[in-house]
């Protein structure tokens, strides 16, 4: 059967005619930049890569990040520069991460706080190359992406990772135990710095454990595992390489991860605690045998 090599009705063909005006390319580039902002999650912003940034292009996704609803209220409160959106302490430490970044290449990426229209701000991570225009001007065309939840999230774990109270560990379930991470408070505990414990211990913690617990919290361990628990409760005892031992409380979760159950907890330092205990009990025997010894009652 032989096909038809005619032109669809509903598909004429176009004939092409020079765009000397631009308005074709400005149209493509237009509709080019509202469906890429379609498609990614990150604001697009286009500037000039001249002092202050000037704005050429900036999308409705950006603006709204910004909380400005149009790029004519955004030039009214901050002028056409885009440099006066970013948090001023700010402003140098971008500008110098970019112009580093474009002497080696085209490509840049930068981390700052960019100031909303309630004068709050957003963290930003922009990730840039620079291209340069029909008429020789240089822009920097950039995808935005907004990390404020991140680095909140970030700063309250670093706030709980340094906090002196405990220390912050995991570690893998293996037979060694060994410690995949752990703030500087928890190696303080142990009287270990982080190179000390790698190189004599490789990083197996169970060499850290007193040797009259260590059966008995293996044993721990492995029942919680055995009967299904996510967290677990222990006390045991530590050797510091000065021979000195202290008791240590650990409270932790359990979680798998890519077929490796992990253990991350906090422990923190009970010593006092189990010598007043100590104490106790030897005041109540010794109450308890003069109590015998007087032939009196005996609570």
């Amino acid at each position: 059967m032989k096909m038809d090599q005619k032109t669809p009705a509903a598909f004429p063909r176009a004939t092409y005619e020079p765009d000397a005006s631009g308005e074709v390319e400005c149209c493509i580039e237009k509709a080019v930049m509202d469906l890429l902002s379609l498609c990614v999650f990150s604001g697009i912003v286009i500037a000039y890569a001249a002092p202050g940034f000037p704005l050429y292009y900036i999308d409705e996704r950006m603006l709204a990040l910004l909380d400005y609803s149009s790029q004519a209220e955004l030039i009214a409160a901050n002028g056409q520069a885009m440099i006066n959106c970013i948090r001023p302490e700010d402003r140098m430490g971008r500008q110098a991460e970019i112009a580093q970044a474009l002497l080696n290449g085209t490509c840049y990426t930068t981390t700052y706080r960019m100031m909303c229209r309630d004068r709050g701000h957003i963290w930003v991570k922009e990730t840039g190359v620079q291209r340069q225009l029909s008429n020789g001007a240089s822009v920097l065309v950039s995808l935005c992406l907004d990390i404020t939840g991140q680095i909140e999230a970030q700063a309250e774990l670093e706030s709980i990772v340094q906090c002196p109270i405990g220390g912050i560990f995991r570690a893998r379930m293996d037979h060694g135990f060994t410690l995949i991470y752990a703030n500087d408070y928890y190696y303080a505990l142990h009287g270990f710095t982080r190179e000390g414990l790698r190189n004599q211990f490789g990083n197996k913690t169970i060499h850290l454990v007193h040797p009259e617990d260590i059966d008995r919290l293996d044993e721990q361990l492995r029942n919680t595992i055995e009967q299904g628990k996510e967290t677990v409760s222990l006390e045991y005892r530590v050797v510091r390489p000065d021979g000195k031992t202290v008791w240590l409380l650990m409270n932790g979760s359990l979680s798998e991860h890519r077929g490796n159950m992990l253990l991350t907890g906090m422990v923190i330092d009970i010593s006092h605690q189990k010598f007043m205990e100590d104490r106790l009990c030897c005041k109540s025997r010794r109450q308890r045998a003069l109590c015998v010894k007087n032939r009196g009652p005996v609570d």
